[in-house]
């Protein structure tokens, strides 16, 4: 969750590939933030799974920060979405 909440910043291009001394740990965490919340948009797509209903496309080779911005977004607004329904929002 907390990579998911991480102010805007840097991702690494897709598909990455590894470079010698690797990439920046900031824009590490929020590139495979992006790629679980894909996962999670994917899935929700697939099974008609979401409970907030404007599912993102997932993310494709190539794809734009702002794609995966919105993938991210989805992923909050599900788990806000989840937290609520068992009583546990802030």
């Amino acid at each position: 969750m907390l990579a998911l909440c991480r102010p805007p910043g840097s991702y690494l291009p897709q598909p990455y590939q590894e470079e010698p001394g690797g990439p920046d740990e900031a824009d590490e965490l929020r590139t495979d933030a992006s790629n679980v919340a894909s996962h999670l948009a994917e899935h929700d797509l697939r099974h008609g799974t979401s409970r907030t209903d404007e599912i993102p496309p997932p993310l494709r080779d190539g794809c734009t920060e702002a794609e995966r911005d919105a993938v991210r977004a989805y992923a909050r607004r599900e788990w806000r979405a989840r937290e609520e329904r068992h009583g546990v929002a802030d």
